[in-house]
């Protein structure tokens, strides 16, 4: 994107401010993975740091993993402006009846290890156990973890808006096309 996506506004709130407000929905206390320092103070969240930086998300997954105090963690990247907690539920009730490790959002393009729920006793060793072999990919841990991805389709509703994601300055100014195109076919 150029530059911080998680402070990029979109219809006058930054991409940041959509995610949270999901896992607020959902989770009894919200912190940030903000990577070796803290970051977005304005936020008033308490930023977990990476345990091996320079490892990128897997690193914050750990670190949150390692602190976690529950025993399953809800994961949001910063990029997904119509992430929902009804998708969250969703993925948390699947993992919880097929006796899951962790479950992923699945969508055409594929899983989405950042819009997931893990299980932190189970993930929590495999994340680290990636980290120390020198991984840095999201999915290095799956092995030997019972991990399911969960279609969109199947958890109904938005899920598939749901896991809309934004790498890039034209995918934040298509949304913000859609966003007026809806506006528009709605005024009278």
């Amino acid at each position: 994107m150029g530059r911080d996506k998680a402070l990029m506004e979109l219809e006058g709130r930054a991409l940041i401010e959509r995610p949270l407000a999901a896992l607020r929905d959902v989770a009894e206390e919200v912190w940030l993975a903000s990577g070796v320092g803290p970051r977005y103070e304005h936020l008033g969240l308490r930023c977990v740091l990476d345990s091996e930086p320079g490892s990128g998300p897997l690193a914050g997954l750990a670190s949150g993993l390692l602190e976690c105090r529950t025993p399953w963690m809800a994961v949001l990247a910063c990029d997904l402006p119509r992430a929902d907690a009804v998708t969250l539920r969703g993925l948390l009730q699947r993992a919880e009846a097929g006796g899951w490790d962790a479950a992923l959002l699945g969508l055409a393009r594929g899983s989405q290890p950042l819009y997931a729920v893990y299980r932190a006793a189970s993930c929590a060793p495999a994340v680290r156990a990636a980290l120390r072999a020198g991984e840095r990919r999201m999915v290095s841990f799956h092995g030997g973890l019972r991990v399911v991805s969960v279609a969109a389709v199947e958890l109904g509703g938005a899920a598939e808006r749901a896991g809309i994601n934004l790498n890039t300055p034209e995918d934040l100014r298509s949304l913000e096309q859609e966003r007026r195109s809806a506006d528009t076919m709605d005024a009278p």
